[in-house]
This record gives structure tokens, C-alpha cells and sequence, in this order.
């Protein structure tokens, strides 16, 4: 890797799912998140909802 890729800004990113259904959501990591944390009940179907992973994107860089 060169030293270019490492400076480049990343944010944290949490993937939440439902138990008991394909209910999705990605937000931004918040302290005192971790896997597999129940974090709510489902809109769809009342399910409980859970952190499924937590990784890091690129930020996209503004285009000239």
C-alpha cells in the first residue's frame, strides 16, 4: 500500500438487521456500538433489530 491510501478519510459506518426479517439499515458508527447488540424493534414487522457488522468507507472525494 502507498502512503496515499493511507491518508485517505474513512467514516465508520454500522449495519443494523432484523431477526425475522430482510429489514436493512446502514447509519454512522456510534459509540458503544458493537456485534451483535440488539438496538430496537423492526418497522416492518416488530422483530428485533440487531448490529449485523461495522466497517469503514471512503469518503468520496469532490470531483474537479
Amino acid at each position: 500500500m502507498s502512503s496515499d491510501q493511507n491518508k485517505q478519510p474513512l467514516i465508520t459506518k454500522t449495519l443494523i438487521k432484523c431477526m425475522s426479517c430482510d429489514y436493512t439499515l446502514e447509519r454512522d458508527f456510534q459509540e458503544g456500538d458493537f456485534v451483535p447488540k440488539i438496538v430496537g424493534t423492526c418497522p416492518k414487522d416488530g422483530g428485533k433489530l440487531y448490529i449485523a457488522g461495522i466497517y469503514a468507507v471512503k469518503i468520496a472525494e469532490p470531483k474537479r
